[in-house]
């Protein structure tokens, strides 16, 4: 089994909570389903995320933010 070095596999898993950090930030308010205090409760799960990111527990809310926010504006989404 292959070691591999701390700081890579950290950066490995903050990379995807840090770009949907970005992502929900850069989206307009049109895009949430309450608007304003809908994208800053985002804001504020997603830093919750990037920070327990490294016990995993990011990653369901990094997940829900996709279903939620993304999927929903997608071009495929239907809606």
């Amino acid at each position: 089994m292959a070691n591999i070095p701390w700081p890579i596999m950290l950066l490995g898993l903050e990379l995807p909570a840090g770009l949907a950090l970005i992502d929900c930030i850069n989206r307009p308010d049109h895009h949430f389903a309450e608007g304003t205090d809908d994208r800053k409760g985002w804001i504020k799960w997603l830093i919750v995320a990037v920070v327990t990111v490294p016990i995993l527990v990011g990653f369901l809310i990094v997940v829900a933010y996709y279903h939620v926010v993304v999927r929903r504006n997608s071009p495929f989404s239907g809606s």
